[in-house]
């Protein structure tokens, strides 16, 4: 798209009130990367085409949570994205990049029959330390600086699939991902806690991916599906006891082995009984299953959207949970959620979500156990193009079922908004 601050400079403002009086009119729904032009109120409002196989970002969010989790009302994030799809899906390179914590995924091409080489790096090297929440509640004394760093090399095989755009592809890859994973107390840990021993950590990893998605000129899915798998075989060669007083002593040979997967599938299309393209639903479902995980393998789980490339589907979202606040060995989430075109840079959207996964609770002792419930929300929000030539998304999110503390006790009940910004970079012409 070209420079949004020339082509919108009042969009957002007014956005919201011109959706009312564009109701009754049927349009086309620019397709992502190509050029566009509408008259808004006798304005002439265009879109250039761009590059999709090139793509350099800034990526900002915040997710605000009042009355939410313990020193976690505010929670930002942030990094560059990086995409880069050369000589028709020969050689394509994804990477989120934040310093502290990155993940790069490189493929090539080896024959033409679409055999290719897979490159893989991932690290979080946070210098502060991390603690677990049971019913919103921070566990203090079992807070952990807990890193690890992971490459990885293997094999791989990409097949184009229609529509035929840049993503729209069958993937499958299968690496060894040798990793390693250190630990140090945190400032309020408990001198009576266990620290896990450093340790070498090796994981086979397997990654399918279909996309036969189209989507619209914010990237989110129009129509068609897409769905993928990982499953993680990982083995720790020097593992010992370790735990403390509130989550319990872990036994090492529990989960020096251990095995996960995970999966998700998104379909979209038009709304039944409405004409033309302004009327979406998106339906997607995901879910995961694992055996003898721990604090350090297990599914990670929080609010915040999957909104972004292609890839960025794969995550699953618990609409107002915290940051990676749940650590389950199963989960299942199913979305529904339907979406308007109020001006062609312009969606809104509610959505419905239910949740199943185990999550902790305390015992009458003060202990943690892990419980399966279920946990449902709803989300309203909007996706726009904005200023300068980027793209702005703000939720939110409602859950029935998320336990906060208030008055001393455990409550059902949170909501929280989020807030992302994302501002692509493109090389003059």
């Amino acid at each position: 798209m070209n420079k949004r601050g020339r082509l919108f400079p009042s969009f957002f403002a007014a956005g919201l009130l011109l959706a009312a009086s564009v109701l009754a009119q049927d349009a086309q729904t620019p397709r992502a990367g190509e050029a566009w032009t509408e008259t808004v109120f006798g304005r002439t409002l265009s879109a250039a085409a761009r590059d999709r196989t090139s793509v350099t970002a800034i990526v900002l969010s915040a997710q605000w949570i009042p009355g939410g989790l313990e020193q976690r009302v505010l929670v930002p994030s942030g990094g560059l994205f990086v995409w880069r799809n050369r000589q028709d899906g020969a050689e394509r390179l994804r990477a989120d990049i934040a310093v502290l914590a990155n993940d790069a995924r490189y493929n090539r091409r080896l024959v033409p029959s679409g055999w290719e080489a897979a490159l893989t790096f991932e690290n979080v090297t946070l210098p502060f330390a991390r603690s677990e929440y049971v019913e919103g509640r921070r566990v203090a004394t079992e807070e952990l600086k807990w890193n690890f760093v992971r490459a990885g090399a293997g094999i791989g095989y990409r097949r184009t699939l229609s529509p035929g755009h840049q993503d729209n592809a069958f993937e499958a890859a299968l690496t060894y991902e040798p990793g390693y994973l250190f630990f140090a107390h945190g400032g309020e840990t408990a001198s009576a806690f266990v620290l896990p021993q450093e340790t070498y950590e090796g994981r086979i990893h397997l990654r399918l991916r279909a996309d036969a998605l189209e989507r619209n000129i914010l990237e989110l899915p129009h129509a068609g599906f897409a769905a993928g798998l990982d499953g993680v075989a990982g083995h720790r060669s020097d593992w010992k006891d370790w735990g403390g007083a509130v989550f319990g002593l872990k036994n090492a040979k529990a989960s020096r082995d251990f095995r996960a997967a995970s999966l998700y599938a998104v379909a979209a299309g038009g709304m039944p009984f409405f004409a033309g393209e302004r009327h979406r639903y998106v339906v997607s479902a995901y879910a995961g299953r694992g055996v003898h995980l721990d604090r350090f393998s297990a599914f990670r789980l929080g609010g915040g959207s999957n909104a972004g490339d292609w890839e960025s589907l794969s995550a699953p979202i618990l609409p107002a949970a915290g940051f990676q606040e749940f650590s389950p060995s199963r989960y299942g989430i199913a979305n529904l959620e339907y979406r308007y075109q109020a001006l062609f840079f312009l969606y809104l959207q509610i959505r419905g979500s239910l949740a199943w996964l185990d999550r902790p609770r305390f015992t009458q002792q003060g202990s943690v156990m892990d419980r399966t419930g279920t946990l449902h929300s709803a989300t309203a929000g909007l996706t726009s193009g904005f200023l300068w030539d980027s793209s702005l998304e703000l939720d939110y999110s409602y859950n029935f079922g998320l336990l906060r503390q208030r008055s001393g006790a455990a409550r059902s009940g949170a909501g929280a908004l989020f807030l992302a910004w994302t501002k692509e970079f493109r090389p003059r012409r």
